[in-house]
């Protein structure tokens, strides 16, 4: 009895494992599929009322994938305990505002130049601690060919209260999260937070003059 309970633990155990193995594999493919099926249409019909719509719902995706508060948190790091809630508030509507932008920029065409898929080779997975932001990490590996070489690009997913969201994306190894960090530092110690949303601000109204 205790031979067939122990083999049907061990069962579930290795069940499970293979249930959630592939999570983060097939989180990105969904992410890529969805931009591409917006892509596709833009190529069937590259109207300005149609790149206005398939753009609101590249935003709406972004902020699907991306838990922007947590990221904003983490990008800005010790000087964000130190705002004020308002300001808090303030810098995380911001860089909300701006990762949207990013986003959608990186997967959306803004001049009828769309050469079909999305060209991520999505490789493996693995789950590792991310001792820098403190995370448990699912981490999507894949590879973006580009003229004659490849990119590595790492994407780093965590489980947060509505499911997994992408907090960080690593290009040959260098964490865009830790350079937002370093740059938003760099520029608060040098000439101060207020510098800082002023040039967050600028950088959000020439993305959308465009």
């Amino acid at each position: 009895m205790r031979f067939l309970l122990k083999n049907f633990l061990f069962y579930l155990l290795v069940s499970s494992s293979a249930l959630f193995a592939a999570e983060g594999l097939d989180y990105m493919q969904n992410i890529i599929n969805n931009f591409e099926q917006l892509r596709a249409e833009l190529a069937q019909d590259f109207s300005a009322e149609k790149r206005k719509d398939v753009s609101a719902r590249a935003r709406d995706l972004a902020l699907q994938i991306l838990d922007v508060k947590e990221i904003g948190k983490l990008a800005l790091g010790r000087h964000f305990d130190k705002l004020k809630p308002a300001q808090q508030e303030d810098f995380l509507g911001l860089f909300h505002e701006l990762m949207a932008n990013r986003v959608v920029e990186a997967n959306i065409p803004s001049q009828k130049v769309i050469t079909g898929k999305i060209p991520i080779e999505i490789i493996s997975e693995r789950v590792e601690s991310d001792e820098v932001f403190g995370k448990e990490a699912i981490v999507v590996n894949t590879k973006v060919p580009h003229r004659k070489q490849s990119f590595k690009v790492e994407f780093f997913l965590y489980r947060s209260e509505d499911g997994l969201k992408l907090y960080d994306v690593h290009i040959d190894d260098a964490s865009t999260l830790l350079d937002f960090r370093n740059q938003f530092s760099s520029i608060i110690n040098k000439k101060g937070y207020k510098h800082l949303v002023k040039l967050l601000r600028e950088r959000i109204q020439k993305i959308n003059k465009k």
